[in-house]
Formats: C-alpha cells, sequence, structure tokens
C-alpha cells in the first residue's frame, strides 16, 4: 500500500513564521534591557565613585547573562524555524512543540528580575547619604 500524501495548510508555514518572528522580538528586547544595563553600570562604575563598584560589577554580570540569553534565544528560534519548515516541507506529523528554551528563558528571567528586585530592597535599607 502507497503511503498516504497529507496536504500541509499555507496558514502552518505562515504560524511558523509568526513564532519566529515573536522569539525574534523577545530576543531583542532582552538584548536591549541587557545593553541598558550594561551602561547603566558603565555610567555608575566611572561617576559615582567606589561605592557603587560593586553593584556596577554585578549589574554587569547580569546584563551579560542576560545577553547571552538573547544570542542563544535568537539561534534557537532560527534553529526551531528551519526544524519547522522541514517538517511541513516533508508533510511530518512533527513534533512541533518547544518545550526546553521557554522553560529555560523563564528560569533566567525570574532569577534576573529577583536579583533586581532584590538588590532595589537593599538600596531602600541603606542609610541615606547626607
Amino acid at each position: 500500500m502507497a503511503a498516504e500524501l497529507r496536504r500541509t495548510d499555507a496558514k502552518a508555514y505562515f504560524a511558523n513564521e509568526r513564532t519566529f518572528l515573536h522569539w525574534m522580538s523577545t530576543s531583542v528586547t532582552i538584548g536591549s534591557i541587557a545593553a541598558a544595563l550594561s551602561g547603566v553600570a558603565g555610567h555608575a562604575h566611572r561617576n559615582w565613585g567606589d561605592d557603587y563598584t560593586e553593584r556596577a560589577v554585578l549589574t554587569r554580570v547580569l546584563s551579560l547573562t542576560m545577553l547571552l540569553v538573547s544570542v542563544l534565544m535568537a539561534l534557537w528560534g532560527g534553529y526551531n524555524f528551519q526544524k519547522r519548515a522541514v517538517y511541513l516541507d516533508a508533510k511530518m506529523d512533527g513534533p512541533y512543540d518547544s518545550r526546553a528554551l521557554p522553560l529555560l528563558l523563564t528560569i533566567v528571567m525570574v532569577l534576573s528580575m529577583s536579583i533586581v528586585f532584590g538588590g532595589a530592597i537593599m538600596r531602600l535599607n541603606e542609610p541615606a547619604a547626607a
């Protein structure tokens, strides 16, 4: 018995492209936040004195981590786009979902925002400068 050919709906290709563009948009947003954090850390290190050096280093580490996540997310989004396009062209049944990247992204972003929030709370408890 010959294998039955299945017709791939055109909207599946557009859905794949739309998903790719959403991952790229999120990647650019996280990269922009990382660049802004890096700029603030550099400004604090140069202009605010030695009191902010430790925080500037922590902020730079956080920003570089977020930048790395942004680059990896863009690469993973491109890889998944190509993989899904091959599946669609071959009329295969998938898998079309991505479980690892959303989980990793959630963990990294929660940790990053927790560090920023913890730093803000610590700053509230510091005595005011005269």
